[in-house]
Parts: C-alpha cells; sequence; structure tokens
C-alpha cells in the first residue's frame, strides 16, 4: 500500500466517523476518494549512481575539535560522551555541546594499575577518573572555537552524560539541558543522593548562560541518562521527559533499577522569567519507565538490588535480563538509557518509546488529555532486548514511522504496518559474516546518500572485558527492506568506542554529517561528500512556531514530489544516544528533484502547505494562525456540506423518477 493509499484510507475513515449516512452514500464517497488517489500514486524513488563515490573523512583538526579533551579515555568502561548540535547564537550555523567522558565505577582504571598497588592508590586512581569536563564549542564559519568558560557552561568534575537543546521558555532562543549521571555507589542508592541533579541552562540571547534548575524544579536527581523535550499537551510549550539508567555493576553483574520523571510546563506563573515545571510521572499514568512508582514528586525512586541473569540462545539480543517478575507489563524495567518522542498511529499526537535494558521496552500511547496508556503488548514489541539507543523515521515509505533500537546483540528494527510492529533484526539485513553485533549504543536514520530514502548509522562499542569491541555500522537502504552494509567503502570503519553520536549539516553544503562521541580515543567529526558528488537534491525545513511551540519540536512534515514520492519527517529535541541532532529537518530528494508542495501539521492542529519550494535550500515556515475551532471543525463543516449537496441531488432525483403519469406534460 503508497503512502497516498493510507492517506486517503484515514481520510475516509475521518469522514465516516463524522456523516452518519447509508450504503449507497458510503460506495459513493469510497468511489470519489479512490478516484482522487490514482491521479497521486506515487512512483519508485531513483537511485543516483554517485551514491557509491559518497566519502565521510575525520576533519575535527582542520575544523579546530581536535581539542576537545572530555575525560579519561578507556577501552571499555567510560560513559559518554553525549553529542548535541545546536545553533545556540542564533548565527545561522550549528554549534556544538559535548558531555564528558568518565570510568563510572572505576573498573578499568582499578584494573590498568599494577598487581600489588595499595588501596590509596587504587582509590586515588578511580576517584581520578570518576568525572570528566564539558565542552561549548562555538561554530565560526565551519571553524569551532572553545567558549565553554566565557558561556558559563564550563563544569570541571562532571558526570553529565546527556544534553539536549530545546527552548523550554519560548523566548525564540535554544537553552541546554544536562542529564548528570553521578556516582555509582550501591551500598549508599536507597535514598538517591549518589545520584547528580541535572542542570538547566537558560540562553540569555547574549552568548552566555545562566543555572536555572531550581526555579525551573526539573533538576532530576537520579543516575540520569538523556532529556527528551516535546509538547505533548499540545498547549504550545515543551515538556521534558528525563530518563534514568539506574546503575549496571558489570564486573559483578548486579543492578538497581530507577524511575524517569515526565515533566510538564506549566509557564511562568510566579513572573520570575522561568517557566516552572511540574512532575506528572504518575498522574499522567505512571509513565516512570518501569512497574515502580515514585513515592513523591521530584525525586524517582530506586530499586532493589537484583541480579542481572543470562538468557536464553533463542534471544541473542536479550543476553542478560533482570529476573523475569520485572516489566511484565510492558512499562520498561527501569533502565532507561534513551528514548523518542514520535506519533506512531498518526493522531497527531507525539507517544513515548523508552529503549530499556535488560528487558522489554515499552511503548506508551499518548491519549490526547494529558494521559497516556501502555500499549507494548497491544503493538507486539513484547520481545526481549537490551535497549540503549532509539531513533524514528519512516525508511519504508509507508507513511507511518518506524524504530531502530541498539542492542547487546543484534539491533531491532521495529516496522510500524500501522496496527503492529514487526520486529527485524539488522543481522538479518546483510550477509557480512565478519560483522558480527555484540555492543551498539548509538542508532540515527539519516538520508547519508540524499537519494530519498533513510538509511541506518549504528554506534559500536563495549561494555566489559569479556566482550570484543563493536565495530561501528552504515546501512545504505536499497528499497523494499533491503540494506547494504557500506561502512569500510564510505570511511566510517575502524573499531571506536562510539557512545553518543548526532547528526547534522554542519558547514551547510546540503549533506548530513556525523560527529562521534568517543570513549576510547579522540572525537571524530565526519564530513560528508554527498552533496558534492551524487547528483541528489536536498531540502531543509526550519519551523518557526508561533502557536505551536517555538522550534516546532514534535511537528510533521511533509514533501510531496512531482514523481508522486510524498516525504514525512518530524524534528527532535533529544535523539538516538546521549544527545540532540540539528532540529532543522532535512530531506534527501534523489535527482532532478521537483517540490510539488510542502504541508506542515502544527500541533495546534492547522494544516498550512507551501508551494512553489526551490529545491538545494532552507525552507522557513512561519507558523499560521490556527483557523477557528480546529481541522475537527473543518472537517466536519466539509463533511456535512458533501453529505447536504448528496441527498439534495438524491431527492431531485428520486422525484424526477416518480413524477405521476398524469402530471406528465
Amino acid at each position: 500500500m503508497t503512502i497516498h493509499e493510507i492517506t486517503d484510507t484515514r481520510r475516509m475513515e475521518i469522514y465516516m466517523r463524522f456523516a452518519s449516512v447509508d450504503g449507497r452514500l458510503a460506495a459513493l464517497l469510497l468511489a470519489l476518494l479512490f478516484a482522487l488517489s490514482v491521479f497521486s500514486l506515487p512512483s519508485s524513488a531513483n537511485q543516483s549512481n554517485g551514491t557509491s563515490a559518497v566519502q565521510f573523512v575525520d576533519v575535527s583538526a582542520a575544523v579546530g575539535l581536535a581539542v576537545i579533551d572530555p575525560g579519561p579515555v578507556t577501552d571499555w568502561a567510560a560513559y559518554g560522551p553525549g553529542i548535541a548540535w545546536g545553533d545556540y547564537d542564533d548565527d545561522g550555523d550549528l554549534d556544538l555541546f559535548v558531555t564528558a567522558r568518565f570510568d563510572q565505577l572505576g573498573l578499568e582504571s582499578e584494573e590498568a594499575l599494577p598487581e600489588g598497588s595499595t588501596q590509596a592508590a587504587i582509590d586515588a586512581a578511580v576517584a581520578e577518573n570518576s568525572v570528566g569536563r564539558t565542552h561549548l564549542m562555538r561554530n565560526d564559519g565551519g571553524v569551532f572555537t572553545d567558549v565553554s568558560e566565557e558561556a558559563g557552561v564550563l563544569i570541571h568534575n562532571s558526570s553529565a552524560i546527556g544534553a539536549s537543546w530545546a527552548d523550554y521558555d519560548g523566548d525564540g532562543d535554544i537553552d541546554l539541558y544536562l542529564s548528570n549521571f553521578g556516582f555509582a555507589n550501591f551500598e549508599n542508592v536507597s535514598d538517591g543522593t549518589e545520584g547528580a541533579d541535572n542542570i538547566m541552562f537558560r540562553n540569555n540571547g547574549d552568548g552566555t548562560f545562566t543555572d536555572v534548575t531550581a526555579l525551573a524544579k526539573i533538576g532530576n536527581p537520579g543516575h540520569s541518562s538523556g532529556g527528551i523535550w516535546a509538547d505533548y499537551d499540545h498547549d504550545g510549550d515543551l515538556d521534558l521527559y528525563s530518563l534514568n539508567a539506574g546503575i549496571v555493576d558489570e564486573r559483578d553483574f548486579q543492578i538497581r533499577t530507577e524511575t524517569n520523571i515526565l515533566y510538564r510546563n506549566e509557564g511562568d506563573s510566579n513572573g520570575d522569567g522561568v517557566p516552572e515545571f511540574s512532575d506528572q510521572t504518575i498522574e499522567a499514568g505512571r509513565v516512570s519507565g518501569q512497574d515502580l512508582s515514585p513515592s513523591e514528586d521530584y525525586i524517582p525512586a530506586i530499586g532493589a538490588e537484583v541480579t542481572i541473569h543470562g538468557a536464553a540462545p533463542a534471544g541473542p539480543s536479550a543476553q542478560v535480563i533482570i529476573q523475569n517478575e520485572f516489566g511484565l507489563s510492558g512499562a520498561g524495567t527501569g533502565i532507561s538509557w534513551a528514548g523518542i518522542w514520535f506519533d506512531y498511529n498518526n493522531d497527531g499526537w507525539e507517544d513515548l518509546f523508552i529503549a530499556s535494558d535488560f528487558g522489554v521496552s515499552p511503548l506508551y500511547r499518548n491519549n490526547g488529555d494529558g494521559t497516556f496508556t501502555i500499549v507494548t503488548a497491544e503493538m507486539g514489541m513484547t520481545q526481549p532486548g537490551t535497549g540503549m539507543g532509539v531513533h524514528a523515521a519512516d525508511y519504508d515509505g509507508d507513511g507511518d514511522f518506524d524504530l531502530c533500537q541498539t542492542n547487546f546483540g543484534p539491533n531491532f528494527i521495529w516496522r510500524n504496518d500501522g496496527s503492529s510492529f514487526e520486529k527485524l533484526l539488522d543481522a538479518d539485513m546483510h550477509m557480512n559474516d565478519n560483522k558480527t553485533p555484540i555492543v551498539n549504543w548509538d542508532c540515527h536514520w539519516l538520508d547519508y546518500d540524499l537519494d530519498g530514502d533513510f538509511d541506518l548509522f549504528i554506534g559500536g562499542g563495549s561494555i566489559n572485558t569479556y566482550v570484543s569491541l563493536q565495530e561501528n555500522t552504515l546501512f545504505r537502504n536499497d528499497g523494499n527492506g533491503v540494506f547494504t552494509d557500506v561502512t569500510v567503502e564510505v570511511g566510517l570503519g575502524g573499531h571506536d568506542k562510539v557512545m553518543g553520536a548526532s547528526m547534522a549539516d554542519y558547514d551547510g553544503d546540503g549533506d548530513i554529517d556525523i560527529m562521534l562521541g568517543i570513549s576510547n580515543g579522540p572525537l571524530k567529526l565526519m564530513e560528508n561528500n554527498a552533496a558534492q558528488v551524487t547528483g541528489n537534491d536536498y531540502l531543509k525545513v526550519k519551523l518557526n512556531g508561533e502557536y505551536s511551540n517555538t522550534k516546532g519540536i514534535g511537528v510533521l512534515v511533509e514533501v510531496k514530489l512531482s514523481d508522486g514520492r510524498v516525504l514525512i519527517q518530524r524534528p527532535y529535541a533529544g535523539d538516538g544516544f546521549l544527545g540532540s541532532s540539528d532540529p532543522i529537518i532535512h530531506f534527501g530528494l534523489g535527482p532532478d528533484a521537483e517540490i510539488e508542495k510542502v504541508t506542515v501539521y502544527w500541533s495546534t492542529g492547522h494544516v498550512q502547505v507551501i508551494e512553489e519550494v526551490a529545491v538545494n535550500a532552507v525552507l522557513s515556515v512561519d507558523e499560521e494562525a490556527p483557523v477557528a475551532g480546529g481541522s475537527e471543525l473543518l472537517s466536519r463543516l466539509l463533511v456535512g456540506v458533501f453529505v447536504a449537496l448528496f441527498f439534495i441531488l438524491l431527492a431531485l432525483s428520486y422525484k424526477a423518477v416518480n413524477v405521476a403519469p398524469d402530471d406528465e406534460g
């Protein structure tokens, strides 16, 4: 079924919902809609011969990023760094925030010391490597300058691993949210004191930032891994879901789970210029990421210490799991590494998926009234895994959003068929026997070759001394569900331990570059040359919300091409693993593309159509005022007019056929 067939079918369902008609009218409506859809059937995407010439080149040293030193280099034990792109100074190019890198348990630091080292020496080494530092790198025309200190966001002795940019206060510039992990002390976590408060940095608009965490009340004190933003209640401002990873001891195979926090933006109620957030985790339907519930607002609950068990060989992506009583409801395991706000059922409301380690990763449906319902089992997603990273895109072009989920083992591709999700394995998508999937962290959908479909990047890594280091992977989408491993040929090969990774067109040339947050060596900015060698076109869409949130986070954008193809995307604020990518939406179009129209489905319900759009450019869309009453009222009115006209014609026809004989002539 094509995207137009799906769209028209759903349009028909909406019409029939609001119109009470008999079978003849239904048949006529269906026939008319089918006739309309015939004229807009899409053709298959064109493949450009230049795809094979695409190369990624490490330009870190040339652009000034080789100076970044986020913390101790380790081969397997480190957390971080995370990578977040954002134009904080609003000068038109993307700046970069890099979180800390550190040995959270001290295991590798201790192991590196010579045999016979004193306990004092061990303690000193562990303490030294238990934290790192943060970096804000300003982009000055493609060359980066470290402005961390002058901007007020330099943190020494930091355990921040996650970072996301979001305009939390609606003033037009992006602010910075840091997710701090804290310390992994198994003996003293019952009261949550061994985590570390997250930090909300308000952008002052002059190149500096102010810590407003206490005023905003979003300083989640748990062992945080990331913060993802969306206007889940559609009131025009951004809300926050703050993820907690709990504690995992990779040597003794012990864990403590931890609940997440859903923060709703309540606006600036006291006039201090800072919006306040309420904790809605329980009120919204226990969106805690596990069956455990926090006992009070703003404080995550921490589970008892439990043992990780080996899993059956039948589940290679769940090589280790928590005891069976965890996560049976489909709510998650309480070890939450990443999440994504996306609309899986195309009802216009952002739903929530959480990548949970050691078990089932949950899906929460947004009910549109401020509450959520767990639909993990209903949507066929109860396959246990070891979820770490997640991202959403329409990789198969059928008009709905699919997911990638990284694991300790083969990674999951959750293909959305409209009524449920089908689990595919990335290991089944290629024939490279040398690439045995072990540990992966980040995953991102991106159209690296600009041919009009989504390819898949997966960041490899390691987690303990018992597993080997996994190579990174770039899968090229060849269409029809077929992927080709092109990692080595495009220059992304190697065995770096990539924790965070982030996608952005940092140099503004039209293709997507990849920033790699590496734990066992220097960070790498991999510049893409697809715009120069493929002959493929692109379009970037920048959303300027006026009634929806200011950056259009979560808003659906649809690009219809003259050859019938329809491409869809949404901008995210927090995605992948530990970071954020460019909120400007990037479409690859293929060669010789012509855009028929761009349609923006704002969170107010207003649908805005832009025609005469140029390719190879940035389309800046200013949100129009929503139609009074919203799109539902408009749909009702259109259906009412259509039905009224039909019955008028039906009545006239009936009268003409049943005229009495003595009335003729």
